[in-house]
Formats: C-alpha cells, sequence, structure tokens
C-alpha cells in the first residue's frame, strides 16, 4: 500500500538522519558552541536554528492534522548535550502529531500563510533539514578545533600552506610508508620522486584540485588534497580527497587541520561532492572524516588484495555548497 510504505519511508529517513546528527552534536562542550566563520552564525546558532525549526513544523503539522500543538522548551542549548535533549523533545512533538495518521491526512493540501504543504512534505522537510545542517555542523564544529590545535601548537611553527614542487621528496617519503607498512593505499611498491612527479602535477593553486601541506618547524609532517574522481566531465564536480600523516606526528591533530584548511579553500569552488576511498577497518580515518561530515556511502569487499589478504573499501561522501 503506497500510504504505509510513504509514511514508513520518511519515518525511517528521518530516524536515520537524527541519529547521524546527533552524533554529531551530543559530543558538543559549550566552548566549542561558540565556533564560527567570518560572517556566519556561531555552531550555537545554528543549533537553535535546528530546534526552532523542528518546533515549527510539529505545529504545522498540528494545523494538517487538526491536533493541539504541544509546548516544547526552544531556547538556545549551553552544550551540545543540552542541544540533544532539545531535539528529543521537538521530534517528539513531531511524531505525536502524525501518530495513527490516515492517508487523507497523510497527503492532503493545507494552506499555511502563502504555501500550501502536505503532512508528508513536511516530514521530508524534517529529515532534508536534519541532513543540510548536520553537515554544516559538522564543518563548524571541526574548523573550531582545527583552529584550537593549530593555536595550541603555534610554539612550534605548524603551519598550512599550498605544495610546492620542492616538496615532493618529503611527500613521497611519507607516501611511500604506508605502502610499505600499511593497507591504507593499495600501492605495492614504493615511488622514486621522479615517478611521483605526475602525481603532483595534477593540483594548482587555484580551482577544484589543491594540494595542502602541514609544515612543522620546517619540516612537512603531513598533507591533504583533492583530485579528479573520474574523467568524463559530468563527474567534474566531485573530488575525491586524500590524507597522511608523518606516522611520528600522528595524534597531534594535524590531519585535522589539514582537512579544515582544504575544505575552506574549496569554498566558492564548483564542487558539489568530496568523496573518500578507506580501506576497512580504520578506526582513526572513519573517525576523522565522520568528524567533517563525510557519511558512509557503501562498502565494497574484497576489492583489494595486500599481505596476503583482501581488504574492504568503504566509501565516504561529503556535500559540499557549489558555486552553481
Amino acid at each position: 500500500m503506497a500510504f504505509d510504505e510513504d509514511l514508513g519511508n520518511v519515518l525511517g529517513r528521518m530516524a536515520r538522519e537524527r541519529e547521524r546528527l546527533l552524533a554529531a552534536v551530543t559530543p558538543l562542550s559549550a566552548p566549542e558552541l561558540e565556533a564560527s566563520r567570518p560572517g556566519s552564525w556561531t555552531l550555537r546558532r545554528v543549533l537553535h536554528h535546528v530546534i526552532e525549526s523542528e518546533a515549527v513544523y510539529a505545529k504545522l503539522l498540528a494545523h494538517q492534522c487538526g491536533r493541539a500543538a504541544v509546548d516544547v522548551d526552544t531556547s538556545a542549548p549551553a552544550d551540545g548535550s543540552e542541544a540533544a535533549a532539545r531535539l528529543a523533545a521537538t521530534r517528539a512533538a513531531v511524531l505525536a502529531m502524525v501518530d495513527g495518521i490516515d492517508a487523507d491526512t497523510l497527503y492532503a493540501l493545507v494552506s499555511f500563510g502563502r504555501e500550501e504543504y502536505s503532512a508528508l512534505s513536511v516530514l521530508e522537510n524534517v529529515a532534508a533539514h536534519d541532513a543540510e545542517h548536520r553537515e554544516q555542523i559538522a564543518a563548524l564544529a571541526a574548523a573550531g578545533r582545527a583552529r584550537r590545535r593549530i593555536a595550541a601548537g603555534a610554539h612550534t611553527g605548524v603551519a598550512i600552506r599550498a605544495a610546492r614542487t620542492e616538496d615532493l621528496p618529503r611527500l613521497t617519503e611519507i607516501y611511500n610508508h604506508y605502502i610499505v607498512h600499511t593497507a591504507i593505499t593499495f600501492d605495492l611498491e614504493p615511488f622514486s620522486v621522479e615517478e611521483r612527479r605526475p602525481w603532483l602535477a595534477q593540483f594548482g593553486e587555484r580551482g577544484p584540485h589543491r594540494l595542502l601541506v602541514a609544515e612543522d618547524a620546517g619540516e612537512i609532517v603531513g598533507y591533504a588534497g583533492c583530485h579528479q574522481f573520474r574523467t568524463k566531465k559530468a563527474y567534474d564536480t566531485s573530488v575525491e580527497t586524500t590524507i597522511y600523516c608523518a606516522p611520528e606526528s600522528a595524534g597531534r591533530g594535524i590531519g585535522g587541520a589539514l582537512y579544515a584548511a582544504l575544505f575552506e579553500a574549496l569554498r566558492g569552488e564548483d564542487v558539489r561532492m568530496a568523496i573518500a576511498g578507506v580501506t576497512l577497518p580504520n578506526e582513526a580515518s572513519v573517525a576523522l572524516h565522520e568528524r567533517f561530515g563525510f557519511v558512509l556511502s557503501g562498502v565494497m569487499h574484497e576489492v583489494g588484495r595486500k599481505f596476503d589478504r583482501y581488504w574492504d573499501v568503504g566509501w565516504y561522501e561529503k556535500r559540499l555548497a557549489a558555486a552553481r
């Protein structure tokens, strides 16, 4: 029956998107909610908007379903845990309005101001709102953490800049470590510096394909970049990301700082999706990508053979704000 399928699908999507949103929101501390970009809302204000918006959706559903609206606390949250509690209350208010809803009410268009909505379209908007703002919240939180880490390590001379030709020997050295010692990359044999030059040549200081390095006291300790995902032209609005840190620099937040700088560099570029392939298992890489709003889109099983075993690859995607 279409009614049962439509209602089940939208409620399932709402539940999945809310679970992802809460995973990004709940751990946030009060100071982290002050993260912002120049000229934009703080993370706290974004969360306040999400809470207020869902309360409005609940009232709209009450109007459509002929029910009494539920009053909920929509004040600005002090931290992520309080935001999660506010969101639980607004979600309960939404679900209470559609409990036992019938097909006529689900599909009927009802005027609200100058617009017409069905209950189904409102529920779809609730799910889409969570997805949209989860990405924004994750990006703000990650950028805030990166700025704090860089500030905390400023005395060491940590800096992030565009890669240069003379960086290639060190970049090759870092990458070769992961070829020899890990399954993070599926290359099997180390590269010479000359063999690696075509790889470096694909990046530019402008445009969608960038390569950034993290430098500490004059030495490169990591790099992150994004390059062409597929050669067919319709793929040009997607990029594939790459990130490696020197093994001795693990755990210092360098990867987070690099990714924050990389996605900031892509702002305004005509890039819609960033895609990352992660050899599984790799808890650290999965955690890094999820912090930056990447979502698992699928797993390819046993697609690589290295060290006499087969490896799975998880494919993660992050939606960006394309320039057009």
